[in-house]
C-alpha cells in the first residue's frame, strides 16, 4: 500500500509540473506577443519617420536647387559684366577668384540663358499677335507666311532682353573676327615648324 501513494504522488507531481510548464509557456508566449507588437509598432514608426524625412529632404533639395540656380545666374551676369569692361578672361578670372574655365562656362551659361529668354519672348509675342489678329482659320497663303514667320524668332521692338542679345551678337562677331584672322596665321606657323 505504500507504493500506491507514491505512484499517485508522482502523477500529481507530474501534473503540477505540467501545469507549471504550461503556465510558463503561456507567460513566455504573452511576452513574445508583446515584444512582436512593440517591434511592429516601432517598424511602422521608422517607416513613417523615413518617409517624412525623405519628403523634407526632397523639399530642401528643390529649394536648394532653385536658390543655387538664381545665385549662379547672378554670378554669370556679374562675370559677363566684368568681361564687358574689355579685360581678358585670364585677368577676369584672377579678379573674381575663379578659374578661366569657370569664367568661360559662366559666360556660355549667361549667353544660353539670354538666347532662351529671347526665343521665349519672341514665341510669346508671335503667339499673342497671331491669336489676336486671326480668330478664324486664315487662307493657305497667309498660313504659309505665318509659318515662315514662326520659324524665324523675332524680337519685339520693345523688350528688356534686346540689350543682352545685341551684346551677344557683338561678342559673336568679335570672336568670329578673331578666329578668322588668327587661324590662317596659326596654321601657317604650324606648317612652317613641321617642315
Amino acid at each position: 500500500m505504500t507504493q500506491k501513494p507514491q505512484r499517485r504522488s508522482k502523477a500529481v507531481l507530474a501534473r503540477e509540473a505540467a501545469r507549471e510548464k504550461a503556465a510558463r509557456f503561456r507567460e513566455l508566449e504573452d511576452e513574445r506577443l508583446r515584444i512582436a507588437e512593440s517591434a511592429i509598432l516601432i517598424q511602422e514608426e521608422i517607416d513613417d519617420f523615413d518617409e517624412e524625412t525623405e519628403r523634407r529632404v526632397a523639399k530642401l533639395r528643390e529649394e536648394r536647387n532653385s536658390q543655387l540656380g538664381e545665385k549662379r545666374q547672378k554670378l554669370d551676369a556679374l562675370v559677363v559684366e566684368m568681361l564687358d569692361t574689355e579685360i581678358p578672361a585670364q585677368e577676369a578670372s584672377e579678379r573674381l577668384g575663379m578659374s578661366v574655365g569657370q569664367v568661360r562656362a559662366a559666360k556660355r551659361s549667361f549667353e544660353q540663358t539670354v538666347a532662351a529668354l529671347a526665343e521665349g519672348s519672341a514665341d510669346s509675342a508671335t503667339a499673342t499677335t497671331d491669336d489676336a489678329a486671326a480668330p478664324s482659320a486664315p487662307p493657305a497663303e497667309e498660313a504659309d507666311a505665318a509659318a515662315l514667320r514662326r520659324r524665324r524668332p523675332r524680337l519685339p521692338s520693345r523688350t528688356t532682353f534686346r540689350l543682352p542679345v545685341d551684346r551677344l551678337r557683338c561678342r559673336l562677331r568679335r570672336v568670329h573676327r578673331r578666329t578668322s584672322r588668327t587661324r590662317p596665321f596659326r596654321q601657317g606657323r604650324r606648317a612652317d615648324t613641321n617642315a
